[in-house]
């Protein structure tokens, strides 16, 4: 996909932007788009505050929530303003619902998350401030630095894995460290296991599928909810190489989707579980104030791209060509002398990556590249400060509806010459 870049003459030159995941539209472009959605997908009325009380076939937003529930193989589904929304009305209905619960203000509510689960890295705290909630960070890195790792990423870092789940939910620990207030909390005080799918800031790494399923197991025998984070669950269930969606939903209680992502909705969210979660959801989500009185513009946004992208092989042909390009990139040693890929092989149809140069080498390199070849290599790039890293800044890589159309051989072209002139400039 090309887009508009300044050459040196001050003139407008077409570019591919390799890290350009998504195809970008104007708002006027994006508006036509949805009114032909509309057409197609026999919108002809606004939904009011949810039509929760209205047939499911007079109502194009139920017809929507029912489509997703059956094809993520759950009773129901509610839609959603944001994963904000969805996730924090999760973890309240489970906490409500735990054995443990008296539902007064005296009550220890606690989850159980990845170090770097999105509630940690980029809420501000929501799960406490508005919840009243703790949270509990599982695996062996209970001292983990969350400040640390929002500026420097976490370079090698394993997805949950069950061991982790046992050693939070077992019964043999006393109490637990939680973050951020260090409170004492006991396992008896969790509610729900929050597991993310993919996990996003390690560079889309999943937890293998049989520990997934154990993790399961252990809920339902501990009394802890399951809850799948699955912002990026399309392209999760396109990494286990699932045949459907249904088959990666099956071990929770409740799952959370976005639209906005790789599925290119303008924004937009679904909650997933029982009949009678759902019906709780509704409720709570009024509570939150995301019941607006018409959501149209993004739900049909949202259906319009879970039509056009989730039914197929879509995902798995991004996650394929990501793959084939990184192994091509792996081999090639003047790459791999300034860059390492996390993981090392792509999971999903997303990675990260950690540059061994500074960010302004790495910038004025890319600069050079992009005047040359008219190839945009990389465009958003994090500094790393940590003076003990071999590495001077990072970035993350996403095939989308938009880099998909790249040849690979404009990506292979790019690298190579980045990695020549980078190697030039450090050395120089």
């Amino acid at each position: 996909m090309r887009a508009k870049s300044n050459s040196n003459n001050g003139k407008d030159k077409a570019v591919i932007d390799l890290q350009l995941h998504t195809i970008r539209q104007s708002p006027a472009e994006t508006l036509a788009s949805m009114s032909e959605a509309c057409n197609t997908l026999g919108v002809e009325s606004f939904d009011v505050y949810g039509d929760y009380q209205s047939n499911p076939q007079q109502s194009y937003l139920r017809q929507f929530e029912s489509e997703v529930a059956r094809c993520f193989g759950k009773d129901d589904a509610v839609f959603c303003l944001s994963g904000g929304i969805a996730q924090s009305i999760a973890l309240m209905i489970h906490a409500k619902s735990h054995p443990t619960a008296n539902n007064d203000s005296s009550d220890v509510r606690a989850f159980a998350c990845h170090p770097t689960s999105h509630l940690l890295l980029h809420e501000n705290d929501a799960y406490s401030e508005l919840l009243g909630m703790e949270a509990l960070i599982t695996g062996s890195t209970m001292d983990f630095d969350i400040d640390n790792f929002k500026q420097n990423g976490c370079y090698g870092m394993a997805p949950m894995m069950l061991s982790d789940a046992k050693d939070i939910l077992s019964s043999e620990n006393d109490a637990l460290a939680t973050y951020p207030n260090q409170k004492s909390i006991t396992c008896n005080d969790i509610s729900t296991l929050m597991l993310e799918l993919p996990h996003r800031e390690i560079g889309g790494k999943l937890t293998p599928w049989d520990e997934v399923q154990g993790m399961s197991a252990l809920c339902k025998e501990k009394g802890v909810k399951f809850h799948c984070d699955g912002a990026r669950i399309f392209e999760g269930s396109a990494g286990y190489g699932h045949e459907a969606l249904a088959q990666t939903a099956e071990p929770f209680d409740s799952v959370y989707i976005s639209f906005y992502k790789g599925v290119g909705a303008v924004s937009g969210a679904m909650l997933l579980g029982d009949s009678e979660f759902i019906a709780k959801a509704r409720i709570w989500l009024r509570r939150f104030g995301g019941n607006l009185y018409s959501v149209l513009p993004y739900a049909v946004s949202s259906w319009d791209g879970f039509r056009k992208n989730c039914c197929d092989d879509v995902f798995v042909e991004r996650r394929r060509k990501l793959a084939r390009v990184i192994d091509v990139l792996n081999a090639d040693s003047n790459v791999q002398s300034i860059v390492q890929f996390d993981p090392a092989v792509p999971q999903t149809s997303m990675i990260h990556g950690y540059l061994k140069a500074s960010l302004d080498d790495c910038k004025r390199a890319l600069l050079t590249v992009e005047q040359s070849t008219g190839i945009r290599v990389l465009m958003r790039l994090n500094k790393i400060t940590d003076d003990e890293s071999s590495f001077g800044c990072r970035f993350e890589w996403s095939v989308g509806t938009s880099n998909v159309l790249i040849d690979d051989g404009h990506f292979i072209k790019g690298w190579q010459e980045f990695s020549r002139v980078l190697d030039g400039i450090v050395s120089g």
